[in-house]
């Protein structure tokens, strides 16, 4: 996996940082979801500027020790195509990471 941003908790229970890759470099707000109509509605809103860059879902991680953390997708037109990614909560941080999916043979 790589690490492709680096947050921070913010008041309201976003987070902001930046998102980094070969082709972005870009600060970005993870913005709560105070209108969620359902389960399956996003819990935020992922935005750079006035723009928006995706969305992340609450989630808990699998094994003995389970660990809740968002699930991203992310899309942009300098993306090939659209991405998934998790974001980790560290000790007053968190971590976006990204891993390439494995081409399925044909």
């Amino acid at each position: 996996m790589a690490t492709i941003g680096q947050f921070r908790p913010v008041e309201g229970g976003g987070y902001e940082g930046t998102i980094s890759t070969l082709t972005m470099a870009r600060k970005v707000q993870f913005v709560p979801n105070a209108k969620k109509k359902s389960d399956e509605s996003p819990d935020f809103f992922i935005k750079t500027g006035r723009c928006d860059l995706g969305f992340a879902k609450r989630k808990m991680s699998k094994g003995q020790n389970p660990k809740e953390f968002l699930r991203v997708f992310l899309d942009d037109p300098s993306f090939a195509e659209p991405i998934w990614a998790a974001l980790f909560n560290g000790e007053g941080k968190a971590d976006l990471v990204w891993s390439r999916p494995e081409r399925k043979a044909e």
